[in-house]
């Protein structure tokens, strides 16, 4: 680089794609012959690092380890309303296979284990140990060939050359202090702005600082990577006004403490009405837009659901509550209510008007059954069964930020982009801190995109500072 450096690539961000672009970044200068200094800076302590990830189950939209589940791209693009980029989203399918194969190779098994989707529409293949086994095995391998991981640590500046590309990084280190370190390439890879109050309601808007993050990782992710790329010229996408959404129980401190039986049961306001079609589809194609809903429609940001003991028939129904808070049980309807702080005489006539309305049919927990609740508004299109048998039960739902849309243009490099859809010399981005969906979220893509694009901007920037000229890289 013509220059002395403190580190060749600094990654930003101990999570899955972070972990992925070290540890690439070594292998790739290790079979080039090349002894580069390489970095990750954590804003955690050890005990706390790895983001969203280490938190999380870690979906993966894939019919095999090899193969991406069918009509991957086209379903991107299509819950996108076609605001996506397609070369991005064509990259990341025709590497996915790949990509596992190399992250099964670190040491982390994948396997179709149960989930909380007791109905599904696309299949989810899962990393034994969840989240946690990939940032494990991948830190683990990154440590072993000299990949320095800095905790404690939270990058605020990015300084550039006289020709525009990466050259330092302002780093503030526990306690205050900043240093200036002289960098060649840096990967970010620091999440989204879900832990930050002041850019959730910059862009998602009125009482946005309300929406917890759906895990404790989700704190540490305040947008800084994101802001000071923004601050240099990068360009921005996905849709900054959305974030991906989760119905969980508030009374939870547990990380992703979802409610997803609700399809099973009915969903009501705090005036004891019904607001949604709770069986309109499969809950991993709806669950999101209801949580949606729950935030920006309804009195309170908070819903309730409301069964019976019916609810404890339904074959592996504990898979499908996440929450380590119990039911709230009452013997009747009015003390169910009082217990809720719902109107009785509301709550009563909404499950009788209900009760009314359910169709003849067999229940069927394990697919859409058809069986439906008619005359009513809304209707209910699958799973309708009568509540009449007590006690009866209740759990609150809010609205929980899994994570944000908007973040970093990029190309199918991870090469980070100006307004003008120029590489920014010496810059990349992975993960949520890639700017990516729009409209509706497709189930088990953000971990999956996060080690396929972490993988491919590791092996890309050692190209970039192993080549002095800089061309065509």
């Amino acid at each position: 680089m013509g220059r002395e450096l403190d580190y060749d690539i600094v990654v930003i961000g101990c999570g899955a794609a972070g972990t992925a672009a070290a540890l690439s970044a070594a292998e790739s200068a290790k079979n080039q012959g090349e002894d580069l200094r390489i970095a990750i800076l954590e804003r955690a302590n050890f005990d706390n690092r790895g983001g969203n990830s280490r938190w999380t189950a870690s979906y993966m939209r894939m019919k095999n380890i090899d193969e991406v589940a069918d009509h991957f791209v086209e379903d991107m693009m299509t819950f996108s309303d076609n605001y996506a980029d397609r070369p991005y989203i064509e990259t990341l399918a025709a590497n996915a296979g790949p990509t596992l194969r190399w992250v099964e190779e670190k040491g982390v098994d994948f396997d179709y284990l149960p989930t909380m989707f007791l109905t599904s529409t696309r299949p989810r293949l899962l990393p034994v140990g969840g989240g946690r086994a990939i940032i494990d095995n991948l830190s683990r391998r990154a440590s072993a060939l000299g990949v320095e991981i800095i905790y404690e640590a939270t990058a605020w500046e990015i300084g550039l050359d006289e020709d525009g590309a990466v050259s330092e990084l302002m780093v503030r280190i526990k306690g205050g202090a900043s240093l200036n370190l002289k960098i060649g390439a840096l990967i970010l890879a620091a999440g989204g702005f879900q832990g930050s109050h002041e850019m959730m309601a910059q862009y998602i808007g009125r009482d946005a600082h309300t929406i917890r993050p759906v895990c404790e990782g989700g704190k540490y992710n305040k947008g800084e990577a994101i802001r000071m790329a923004l601050n240099i010229g990068a360009k921005g996408t996905g849709q900054y006004d959305a974030f991906h959404a989760e119905p969980v129980d508030p009374r939870s401190k547990r990380e992703e403490a979802a409610v997803m039986t609700y399809p099973y049961a009915i969903l009501v306001d705090k005036n004891g009405n019904r607001f949604v079609d709770e069986g309109i589809s499969t809950i991993d194609e709806q669950y999101e837009a209801v949580a949606r809903k729950i935030f920006y429609d309804l009195p309170g940001h908070i819903a309730y659901m409301i069964s019976d003991q019916k609810m404890y028939d339904i074959p592996n129904y504990e898979q499908a509550l996440e929450t380590d808070k119990p039911a709230i049980v009452a013997d009747t309807l009015e003390e169910l209510a009082d217990k809720i702080g719902v109107p009785a005489a509301s709550l009563k006539a909404t499950v009788e008007q209900f009760n009314a309305a359910v169709q003849p049919g067999e229940f069927n927990s394990k697919k859409k059954d058809g069986k439906k609740a008619v005359g009513i508004t809304p209707p209910k299109s699958n799973w309708a069964i009568t509540i009449d048998q007590a006690p009866f039960i209740a759990y609150p739902i809010v609205c929980s930020n899994v994570f944000t849309n908007g973040g970093l243009a990029t190309d199918t490099n991870g090469r980070v982009l100006s307004g003008d859809d120029h590489p920014i010399p010496g810059l990349y981005a992975a993960g949520e801190t890639a700017g990516l969906y729009y409209g509706k979220y497709p189930g088990g893509t953000s971990v999956l995109r996060a080690l396929v694009y972490g993988k491919i901007s590791g092996a890309h920037a050692v190209n970039y500072v192993t080549n002095p000229e800089k061309i065509g890289i």
